[in-house]
């Protein structure tokens, strides 16, 4: 990157604050600053702005703190003075810049501004350079800042966030509103930051009128307000964390700013202070609206003070503002010596350079150095930027005029290449369709096969559908009827599906009746027994649901040959295996049927794979239970079956239901743990127990079974899932090796234990 240097130009009141910085790899380097004193004061038409109303009266009201009788005077006279800039800035077209620049004039104003011009142009004559890049500033004070809540004009289109800025700014100001007199930043994830300056446009007046009684040019490349300078300078010199707050106090001749910042981000800009140096209570009406903001409860614990812009009190309001804030990091600004190098070891002062920080800054951001830190409020107006544009590209006239002699030989050039091209094209687009002509009857053959062959691919996948479970629900059907024709006085009045499981209700005229209804499926759970009269006869009505009734039946349907439609087309024999695959041992519990070869042949294709019978013939024996009784007791649970232990058990009972009893006796040590009473030591999946009560409520249950634990029973208590899709807690006493072990220890429960239970297996 190539080397500047940029003047940065500050003032007030008569004096020009220079600071002249060159760019480096690492960051700058400040060769000069210097104090230009002008034959009269720069005026600036506006002294008050929409945010310089001075409220030190109140502040002294709360925090007690004396005012200068100057202050007061001074108010009054920005109020007289007040809206008085309706006329706005300088125009674009420079009718307001031709009446300052009136020569013929006689009066001192004009006298006066000659002087100044003369005085810059005569100052800037001695640089070697003849473009001279400039950044300026607008003095603190004369720009309103206002926070947006919630509002990113980012996301706005630019003709909405135009009409959005109109609509917040000319109630205040009662004027129309330019586009070029504001600017906006981004503050947190969805707020914003504006800045509002319609008429401080006397520096830029005085740089360029300067320009005319100088033979060099003077190029304003940046101008911002002093607040959006000294965040810049800030950001780039000191390591902000993000929830640090850092306030910036700058004293000034006649007014001060106390702002603040959260890591990198400005979140507050206080109303500005009518006092400066000259009056004696500046410090204590600093300090008393910087406690106000904490009392309020707008700023945070603040982390760092720092003294951005001061001359006469320097070292005064340093040592006053630590006494203040004892546990608050306060000193001057200083640059970071990794970032700025000095051409003189005598600007190595933070103390010297205060009056020059925001010249500085000022030429910092026109440098584009460190872009990121100095991003925010530039208010130059359009018609520099346009006259700028113009010098920029003056070299490139002759360069433009080359390139127009030049574009028609190139457009003949490409003109002829194109046209061979389409001739080529023209061509090769003949040949296709004289291929796409002999190839279209073949075409409508394939589409018309393809047709018929989707048509008769859907009938077949049709027939695959309805034929797939036919065999399979014939089967269960013929268990369930042979099973029902073989237990007398049993009815079953309805039979529901539900994925896999089967659900089924009836009538039987006997309680022993039901289980053996059970023993038909290889899994089933008896849900529900209760007792009703049908016609003067006492019967018992039931719910069952056999849980995965296809494992329980063998696959009777043949795998669908797969063809090679390759090999057809070949004229080959494709071969079809209408064979059966190796007959499936039947388990016990199962009843099952062997096929005969004719009978496979009859049997429909499926394409789904035969499933393994299941090896495990698990039998409940539930009896009635009386649903008003269990819901008034209340029982406690230690140990809950989870759906993993039940998977477990299932695996267990499959590999040992061919002896189970051997399997169970292989848990004993030296006591069987079988029995209605003791202490559980080990729950016996597999085993049968006496089931006492079914609560809904957890806490009642585990109160219940602790307290049947007490009374010596061997407790055991989990948690099902009815008929209706309810959960329930059943507590269960005593543990079974068999169904007859149970029904003879029911003699020894105390009513009304003794009729009201019902047996079922522990899983």
């Amino acid at each position: 990157m190539a080397k500047k240097e940029i003047i940065g130009l500050t003032y007030e009141g008569d004096r020009l604050r220079l600071a002249r910085i060159r760019t480096t790899k690492a960051g700058v380097e400040l060769l000069e600053v210097d104090t230009i004193h002008l034959p009269q004061p720069i005026l600036s038409k506006r002294e008050v702005g929409a945010d310089q109303q001075d409220f030190s009266n109140e502040y002294d009201e709360i925090f007690e703190t004396e005012s200068s009788s100057t202050s007061e005077l001074s108010d009054l006279d920005d109020l007289e003075n007040f809206g008085l800039d309706e006329e706005g800035p300088a125009s674009a077209d420079g009718s307001e810049l031709e009446n300052n620049f009136d020569m013929t004039r006689a009066d001192d104003d004009a006298e006066t501004a000659a002087d100044n011009e003369q005085m810059l142009a005569q100052y800037v004559g001695k640089y070697s350079s003849s473009k001279l890049r400039i950044g300026l500033h607008i003095p603190f004070g004369k720009t309103t800042f206002q926070f947006f809540k919630n509002v990113d004009p980012s996301k706005m289109k630019k003709k909405d966030r135009i009409e959005f800025f109109e609509e917040k700014l000319r109630p205040i100001f009662g004027r129309d509103v330019i586009e070029e007199h504001y600017s906006w930043i981004k503050v947190g994830e969805n707020d914003c930051l504006l800045a509002y300056n319609p008429n401080d446009f006397e520096l830029l007046n005085l740089v360029e009128l300067a320009e005319t009684y100088s033979k060099k040019k003077l190029l304003v490349m940046d101008r911002q307000p002093d607040e959006g300078i000294w965040a810049g300078l800030v950001r780039s010199n000191y390591e902000l964390k993000p929830d640090e707050i850092t306030g910036l106090i700058a004293i000034g001749d006649k007014n001060s700013r106390v702002m603040f910042m959260k890591g990198g981000e400005i979140i507050s800009v206080l109303p500005i202070i009518s006092e400066g140096e000259d009056d004696e209570s500046i410090l204590n009406t600093i300090f008393s609206k910087i406690l106000f903001e904490i009392d309020k409860g707008e700023i945070p614990k603040i982390t760092r003070i720092l003294l951005i812009r001061s001359a006469k009190l320097s070292e005064k309001a340093k040592k006053h503002f630590q006494k203040q804030f004892e546990d608050v990091e306060v000193d001057f600004f200083t640059l970071h010596n990794e970032k700025v190098s000095y051409a003189d070891e005598i600007l190595n002062s933070p103390n010297i350079l205060q009056p020059y920080n925001t010249a500085i800054g000022a030429a910092w951001a026109a440098s584009d150095s460190d872009s990121k830190a100095f991003t925010g409020f530039t208010l130059l107006p359009e018609y520099v930027l346009e006259k700028q544009r113009v010098l920029k590209i003056e070299w490139h006239g002759i360069a433009i005029l080359i390139l127009i002699a030049l574009t028609p030989l190139f457009i003949n050039n490409f003109y002829f290449e194109k046209a061979a091209e389409l001739n080529q094209l023209e061509q090769e687009i003949s040949s296709l369709n004289a291929q796409i002509d002999e190839l279209t009857p073949i075409a409508t053959m394939t589409e018309d096969l393809i047709a018929d062959f989707q048509v008769i691919n859907a009938e077949n996948n049709r027939l695959l559908d309805l034929a797939e479970y036919s065999q399979k629900w014939s089967e269960v059907m013929r268990i369930l009827n042979e099973g029902v024709y073989e237990i007398p006085n049993i009815w079953l009045t309805t039979l529901r599906t539900n994925d896999n499981n089967i659900n089924l209700t009836g009538i039987s005229l006997t309680r022993e009746q039901i289980p053996v209804l059970a023993t038909l499926f290889t899994d089933a759970n008896i849900n529900q027994v209760s007792e009703t009269e049908i016609r003067g006869q006492q019967v018992y009505s039931f719910s069952m649901q056999a849980n995965n009734f296809r494992q329980d039946i063998d696959e009777f349907l043949l795998d669908l040959p797969e063809y090679d439609f390759e090999s057809e087309l070949n004229g080959a024999e494709f071969p079809v295996d209408f064979s059966m695959d190796a007959e499936v041992q039947p388990s016990p519990g199962v009843q099952t049927e062997s096929i005969q070869p004719d009978q496979a042949e009859a049997a429909l294709p499926s394409e789904s794979e035969p499933e393994p019978a299941p090896t495990v013939d698990v039998e409940e024996v539930e009896a009635r239970v009386d649903l008003a009784q269990q819901e008034e007791a209340a029982a406690v649970i230690e140990e809950e079956i989870s759906a993993e232990d039940e998977e477990t058990v299932q695996e267990e009972l499959a590999q040992n239901s061919s002896e189970p009893a051997s399997a169970l006796d292989r848990g004993n040590t030296n006591s069987s743990p079988y029995g209605l009473t003791g202490t559980e030591d080990e729950l016996l999946y597999g085993a049968y127990t006496i089931v006492l009560h079914s609560i809904p409520s957890g806490t009642r249950a585990r109160w219940e079974r602790s307290r049947l634990a007490d009374e010596g029973y061997k407790t055991t208590l989990w948690q099902a899932t009815l008929e209706d899709g309810t959960l329930t807690w059943r507590i269960g006493v005593g543990q079974f090796e068999t169904v007859d072990d149970a029904l003879a220890a029911i003699s020894d429960l105390p009513e009304p234990y003794h009729s009201n239970h019902f047996i079922i297996r522990i899983r």
